[in-house]
């Protein structure tokens, strides 16, 4: 067959194809159906080069023409078309045209069952779950539940009672909402999940964040609520000091400055030295916001003010008030603070010295080590005055106080 002979057959094809759509579009039921008796070709590739390419099944199904819809899957489609078809169906909130083609033969499990809950239509979920939807298979409920799919809870209690071999997966998606929803502030979704069961003291990855499929990085509903704006969440959860680990959850409020969470967390009395030497991991997280100030909507540079850091200065205090001891782990914790005082104005370094004066937070030896560095004394000596001040000489580098001691007044 020469190159000219291609061309015609092709243009034939094309035009037969483009025949046959229209027909279909157009309802043209008997015309179709004589088109297959006759033994035409169903193959309408011709006609859809460009994108992904479809079956008449899924134009009809777009058409919405039930008889359409029944003619082909009978008698004009395979397997793979029939369930191409099948996810045009669900998108088009057609049930009976769902029920048709999986009556015959499209495969229930073609359609990942989070698009079915996506959906939002209580029977269109229900006649998926009754024929076999695997409820397990990329955490469909979880998905649903992230997008705030309310008619997915009652489906996802049915299921979990109806199949108590898979409630241990099925807890594990509520789970993994929930947490979602912690981070997110949702008090709503929050009670909605806690209503359904939710666990927020189960640990778990976290819906939308990858990392936390890391088991070490797994977290719990609580940590998660300590983490978001809402301090509300903790009373729906009921923190309990006798069972909960309120030094992890102080030190995660302290991380991302949550000041009225780290208030109510404190108000139960809870000691925030937490660390084996004696430290607490709640003010160490606090020291490590000093790194994050004020968002700057012009982009300015510099050093950050005091009121740049101020709300991390706030959480330092409300923790160092009740009795938070700096004892870093390492030189390599004292640089690190070293390094976030010198992106700060002087005066900063001057207003935690004195906090730590006032609290006996850490012993003067301590701070000297700080402070003790050549690119530190050159950032301080403007305000060397204000060191003398709290007793610290860094020229002569004199210790004004035992250094088995704090520093105090």
């Amino acid at each position: 067959m020469g190159p000219d002979t291609k061309d015609v057959v092709d243009c034939s094809a094309e035009i037969e194809a483009k025949q046959l759509i229209t027909l279909c579009r157009a309802g043209r039921l008997y015309e179709v159906e004589k088109w297959i008796n006759e033994g035409r070709p169903l193959d309408i590739s011709a006609a859809t080069k460009r994108g992904r390419q479809r079956s008449l099944l899924e134009i009809a199904v777009e058409t919405g023409f039930h008889s359409m819809v029944e003619l082909l899957a009978k008698r004009g489609s395979d397997e793979s078309s029939q369930n191409a078809a099948l996810a045009q169906a669900v998108s088009s909130h057609r049930l009976d045209l769902v029920e048709l083609l999986v009556q015959h033969g499209a495969d229930i499990n073609s359609v990942s069952l989070a698009d079915v809950l996506l959906d939002w239509e209580p029977k269109m979920i229900r006649f998926f779950l009754d024929r076999g939807a695997d409820p397990i298979r990329g955490r469909p409920f979880a998905v649903a539940f992230g997008a705030r799919i309310r008619t997915a809870l009652r489906p996802f209690l049915e299921c979990k009672e109806s199949h108590p071999q898979l409630a241990p997966q099925l807890q594990q998606q509520l789970d993994c909402a929930l947490r979602h929803f912690c981070a997110e502030g949702d008090l709503k979704w929050v009670s909605l999940l806690i209503w359904a069961g939710g666990d927020p003291r189960s640990r778990g990855p976290s819906l939308g964040k990858d990392y936390t499929e890391d088991p070490e990085c797994h977290t719990s509903g609580l940590e998660e609520a300590c983490r978001s704006e809402n301090a509300q969440l903790l009373k729906k959860l009921k923190v309990d000091p006798s069972h909960d680990n309120l030094p992890v959850l102080l030190r995660e409020a302290a991380m991302w400055g949550r000041k009225a969470t780290l208030e109510y967390l404190l108000g139960f009395g809870a000691t925030p030295n937490d660390k084996p030497n004696g430290g607490s991991s709640a003010l160490d997280a606090a020291l490590w916001d000093l790194n994050f100030g004020r968002f700057n909507p012009y982009g300015r540079t510099g050093l950050k003010s005091r009121y740049d850091v101020s709300n991390a200065f706030e959480c330092l205090g409300m923790l160092v008030a009740h009795g938070a001891i700096w004892n870093p782990d390492d030189t390599q914790h004292v640089s690190s603070l070293r390094r976030t005082l010198l992106e700060c104005e002087p005066s900063v370094t001057i207003e935690l010295l004195q906090l730590f004066r006032k609290h006996h937070t850490c012993p003067a030896e301590l701070v000297h080590k700080l402070l003790g560095t050549s690119r530190m004394k050159e950032h301080l000596k403007a305000i060397s005055g204000g060191l003398l001040r709290l007793g610290i000489d860094l020229e002569k580098r004199t210790k004004l106080r035992p250094t088995s001691t704090p520093l105090s007044r």
